[in-house]
């Protein structure tokens, strides 16, 4: 298990606790314990980043394992400050890019675990397989599915369609928040963009300095400013360029 060296000390607790709990909770289901996100590419902020985890497992998890899980979370957040930025899914072998199969996930918006559908999201298996760290059981590189070119396009442009309805629901809103998530799409459309382009992933620090050189010079002001900002509390976008960064995610185009 090789960690970053900066992340804190009780998130670094929290991986430990992870990589012998499991394997115990899910034993002789659980095949991996996987890493990916922001700790992948050295741009884990740890004022707002949110840490994310997949878990490849041998078959769906059972009542037992369920709640055995269910119970791990509920005593560690009380111990943990990280459970509350926890992205994590538990996922089934074979089946890692099929929309079909069944998922549990616990996600630092709902706060519990879950059962629901798999999205079959290329672009975690992307990360997995690019930089992805292995915390417990078969490596990173070994894991990860091939994703074809045209199921990678159909996944950006499906999270470039949640921009949009993002921004679209936004029309009007000059709140704080309504700010801050103009900013997060611009970043992410930059990154969108890379990975169309590039056919790989980028933090978004690596597909920010690739926009600037690379998008039309109208778009540049808004971009630099989505990266400028020291507080995620801050209203830090002006009005005009509120609706600039809006116009420039509708014109991206990944064909």
């Amino acid at each position: 298990m090789n960690l970053p060296k900066n992340i804190p000390k009780d998130l670094s607790s929290l991986l430990e606790a992870m990589a012998t709990d499991f394997p115990a909770i899910l034993h002789g289901n659980l095949v991996g314990i996987y890493v990916w996100g922001s700790l992948t590419y050295d741009a884990f902020d740890e004022t707002c980043s949110d840490f994310d985890s997949v878990e490849v497992t041998r078959r769906h998890l059972g009542d037992r394992e369920f709640s055995e899980l269910d119970g791990w979370f509920k005593t560690k957040a009380e111990q943990n400050r990280w459970v509350k930025r926890i992205d994590m899914r538990f996922v089934i072998d074979r089946e890692l890019l099929d929309k079909a199969s069944r998922c549990c996930g616990f996600y630092n918006h709902t706060g519990k675990l879950t059962r629901h559908g798999s999205d079959g999201n290329p672009i975690i298996w992307m990360n997995v397989a690019q930089c992805g760290i292995t915390l417990w059981g078969k490596d990173a590189k070994l894991i990860a599915p091939h994703v074809s070119d045209q199921c990678l396009n159909d996944a950006l442009l499906l999270e470039l369609n949640y921009l949009k309805e993002g921004l679209a629901s936004r029309i009007g809103d000059r709140s704080d928040k309504a700010f801050v998530y103009n900013a997060y799409a611009v970043l992410t459309a930059c990154r969108i963009l890379y990975s169309a382009r590039h056919r790989a992933l980028a933090s978004k620090d690596q597909a920010y300095a690739w926009a600037m050189e690379t998008v039309p010079p109208m778009w540049r002001a808004v971009i630099h400013a989505c990266c400028q900002r020291e507080s995620i509390e801050e209203r830090w976008l002006d009005d005009a360029q509120f609706g600039t960064g809006r116009e420039a995610v509708r014109g991206v185009r990944l064909r």
